[in-house]
């Protein structure tokens, strides 16, 4: 969380007390000196005041002493607001950096009137990581890589939404999601072993203890053989010490009964789509248990200062005070 603020707010308070003083006493004198001078008693001098011209300086007047004084509050109010070093604070979890998350989406027939409502759901769930990177997996009978591991935030959100718009457009989308995904030549469709082997490949520097999860949208509505079964692709995910998670559209009969204790077999688990709250259970079941899988390293605190628009303001202030100055001397 990114949090601005002053590091020394009571020097900024304590200078803008101090002008206030100075310009306060500086206003209290003029007013005694100028009542103290010996007054000079002029007849009729009503007529004069009420002159248009009398008054269009004394206007004029007010308009110059308003003027400078506005600019030198655009020039001091600044400099005081820079003087509390003003900046943000953001918190960084450094061992969150180390965290990868696969998103392994099946997109067989089966599927393709929920797999919409799985990706928003990847959305939503992925909007509460940060420093995490994410990737983006999509299988029929075999599996392409939409995108890799990666902690471009921007990037995993234009790509989710774009995957998710492609199934809404019937292909009329630059994002085709099902493209590559089914290979004629193999007689089967749905292969989720298959593509939950391929998103466990998927990650990258595999000689690093980097914990690492899945999260797998799927009916597990297979239909023909692959090269994995689902134990062996379950098992191959338990030997990399990857969690699995699921989200399931049919969270009933004997296929989700297989895929819960598949996931449930690496130390994840498989929820419904449509059941309450699954979006926030999953995410907080991900931090949960992969939190225990991180060193226990302290939050650091990085502030960055950001006193250049406030130095500019001043800059701008006194950029314009001083030929507005040597104009009304003149």
């Amino acid at each position: 969380m990114v949090v601005m603020g002053l590091a020394f707010w009571w020097l900024t308070l304590l200078l803008v007390l101090a002008v206030l003083a100075v310009a306060g006493l500086g206003w209290w004198r003029a007013g005694r000196d100028t009542a103290a001078r010996d007054a000079v008693l002029v007849a009729h001098s009503r007529r004069l005041t009420r002159l248009p011209a009398y008054r269009a300086a004394i206007g004029r007047q007010k308009v110059r002493l308003a003027s400078i004084a506005a600019l030198l509050a655009v020039v001091l109010l600044p400099l005081a607001v820079a003087a509390g070093r003003p900046g943000t604070t953001e918190t960084i979890d450094p061992e969150k950096n180390n965290r990868d998350i696969m998103l392994c989406l099946d997109v067989s027939g089966s599927m393709y009137s929920t797999d919409r409502a799985v990706l928003e759901n990847f959305s939503e769930i992925v909007k509460s990581f940060r420093g995490e990177r994410i990737g983006l997996v999509l299988f029929n009978n075999q599996a392409v890589t939409a995108f890799p591991l990666t902690d471009d935030y921007d990037l995993v959100s234009e790509q989710l939404a774009g995957y998710a718009e492609g199934f809404s457009l019937f292909g009329g989308s630059e994002y085709d999601p099902t493209s590559g995904t089914f290979n004629e030549r193999i007689l089967a469709s749905s292969l989720v072993p298959d593509g939950l082997a391929s998103c466990v490949e998927n990650f990258d520097h595999a000689e690093e203890d980097r914990p690492r999860a899945i999260i797998l949208g799927t009916d597990n509505d297979v239909h023909g053989d692959g090269v994995y079964t689902l134990d062996e692709a379950t098992e191959l995910a338990k030997e990399r010490k990857i969690r699995v998670y699921a989200l399931n559209p049919l969270a009933i009969g004997s296929d989700h009964t297989e895929l819960s204790a598949a996931t449930e077999e690496t130390g994840g688990r498989t929820w419904g789509l449509d059941q309450p709250g699954a979006t926030d259970e999953v995410t907080k079941n991900i931090e949960k248990l992969e939190a225990a899988r991180l060193p226990d390293v302290a939050p650091v605190h990085v502030r960055t200062d950001l006193p250049r628009v406030w130095l500019v303001l001043s800059l701008i202030g006194l950029v314009v005070l001083y030929p507005l100055l040597w104009r009304w001397r003149r």
